[in-house]
């Protein structure tokens, strides 16, 4: 996948991470990717005057929760950029 939202996924300056630590990390980290993605299609079709597209509904409260713990990593490991949420008009 490629576009804005999209950064690697690494764990530098974290030490012994168990495996399974390490793949809910990169889960969140997709889940952020996969939905910021999706809104920003949406946002740039709504913008365009089709205001019939909707933004992403989350499928589960865990699935918010991968969200807002992707969105932790990405600033975390890219604190200068932006990773807020798109937002929705």
């Amino acid at each position: 996948m490629s576009g804005p939202f999209v950064g690697t996924f690494d764990l530098s300056g974290f030490l012994a991470v168990p495996s399974s630590l390490k793949l809910m990390y990169q889960d969140d980290w997709n889940t952020y990717n996969r939905i910021q993605l999706f809104n920003s299609n949406v946002s740039t079709i709504r913008s365009g005057g089709d205001k019939t597209v909707t933004y992403y509904s989350y499928a589960t409260y865990t699935e918010k929760n991968s969200f807002t713990s992707g969105q932790f990593l990405h600033q975390q490991r890219y604190p200068d950029s932006n990773w807020n949420a798109v937002s929705k008009d």
